[in-house]
């Protein structure tokens, strides 16, 4: 009943709509009650298996009792900030990664402290490049590897500092390790020496081409930060794929152990894929109030078949993700945490990122993150400032050419809105 009754108030916040067109649309006579019905009986059996086979763990929220055993310790929040750049005649890329490091219960003026850990400008399309030693036609790829190798190189940092500066924890904002074979193209850019020493943080590293591709040096970032031993998680606010990873890792661990039979877990699966639920949307209805599920590790590199010829034995290296979700509130949608198989007292770190969601009404978070999130954006007037500059270097520079064809066509470059609604044809 408990099932059912979360899944009856979510739908009556508009959560599971597309999942009840789409399975109205495969069977038309479908109603709404043999939905509710259906689904509590998924997750009903969900929620079977992991009692059953004791993969629920609760929290209980006691913030009295809590926080007062957090004194003396230092706890890091991580996040990066991208800024949003469209030029016609330049890849400019702005990256930032922030640290908030706070320190409970701690009454000095060190309690909190903020920092840009790393920061990167460059602009993709020039010769003399920092970042990456050519361009790419992809540009959005390339600012989204830049962006990822910097948030786990600012984690590293923050895990690998001694004395005053050592903290006890990292919490980075999103997924600890990324899928990489979009990035293993193979005209995919290399990043250039001095770049990979800056995110390295190694004045001496001296890798050659290969060691410099996204791939290999994600992954080298990422054993760097294992070996501090420094505890390090990633949470991941948003579940936006179709894909429930997790359950079906979770369903082939059972099958392997022999508490599944092959059957049931693949009608089971089925059935989740049916109605179009992520892991986020089922869990949501299968947890309560404080619960996660047991950790299990899994593999976040995608199936084996989508990898690059040339670079399958370097993300078999690849750490599986050591994964976990985990419901702040009833009425709030659980997030998924992740860490690496080695990490000492995960449990804790988890009761540190439960009681850090529930700081604020409704939000359901972590708000360090929140916090180091507006501390590292890059704000639109920084982006559109940085835009006009260029605009300005741009019509000067056509204008000292003295060429009018020149000219002109700065001016259209600069003119240029797109397509503008007001104008487009009426039939």
């Amino acid at each position: 009943m408990d099932i059912k009754d979360r899944i009856e108030a979510r739908i009556g916040q508009g959560e599971f709509l597309t999942n009840m067109l789409l399975v109205t649309q495969k069977q038309s006579d479908q109603t709404h009650t043999d939905f509710v019905h259906t689904l509590s009986g998924i997750a009903g059996s969900v929620r079977a298996l992991l009692e059953n086979n004791d993969l629920l763990r609760r929290i209980d929220y006691a913030p009295n009792n809590y926080w007062p055993k957090l004194h003396g310790k230092a706890f890091a929040f991580v996040d990066g900030g991208v800024a949003n750049i469209e030029l016609p005649s330049a890849a400019p890329i702005g990256i930032r990664v922030g640290s908030y490091v706070v320190r409970p219960g701690d009454a000095s003026e060190k309690r909190e402290q903020f920092n840009v850990e790393l920061s990167l400008v460059d602009d993709l399309f020039s010769d003399s490049g920092f970042l990456f030693e050519s361009d790419f036609l992809d540009v959005a790829k390339l600012r989204d590897a830049a962006r990822m190798v910097s948030e786990v190189a600012a984690g590293y940092r923050l895990a690998k500092a001694v004395g005053k500066d050592r903290v006890d924890a990292v919490i980075l904002h999103g997924p600890l390790i990324n899928p990489v074979a979009p990035y293993g193209l193979e005209d995919f850019p290399a990043f250039g020496r001095n770049a990979c020493r800056v995110l390295l943080d190694d004045d001496d590293w001296d890798g050659d081409t290969r060691e410099r591709q996204f791939v290999a040096l994600y992954l080298k970032v990422l054993e760097r930060l294992r070996e501090t031993g420094v505890p390090v998680v990633g949470a991941v606010e948003r579940s936006i794929g179709r894909d429930p990873v997790f359950l079906r890792r979770l369903l082939d661990l059972l099958q392997d152990s022999k508490v599944l039979k092959e059957k049931d877990a693949r009608d089971l699966e089925l059935q989740i894929l049916s109605y179009g639920l992520n892991d986020a949307s089922l869990l949501d209805v299968v947890l309560g109030d404080g619960e996660y599920v047991v950790p299990i590790p899994v593999m976040r590199q995608g199936p084996e078949s989508k990898w690059p010829e040339d670079w399958k034995r370097t993300i078999r290296d690849y750490p599986n993700a050591f994964t976990t979700y985990i419901k702040p509130s009833a009425m709030v949608m659980p997030f998924r945490v992740e860490a690496f198989e080695n990490i000492q007292m995960f449990d804790d770190l988890l009761a540190l990122v439960f009681h850090t969601s529930r700081l604020l009404p409704s939000y359901g978070f972590p708000v360090g993150l929140d916090i180091v999130d507006r501390f590292a954006k890059v704000p639109a007037w920084l982006s559109r400032g940085v835009k006009g500059q260029h605009q300005i270097v741009l019509l000067r520079r056509a204008i000292e050419s003295g060429d009018p064809s020149t000219i002109a066509f700065a001016k259209r470059v600069l003119a240029a809105k797109g397509r503008d609604w007001l104008f487009r044809p009426s039939t």
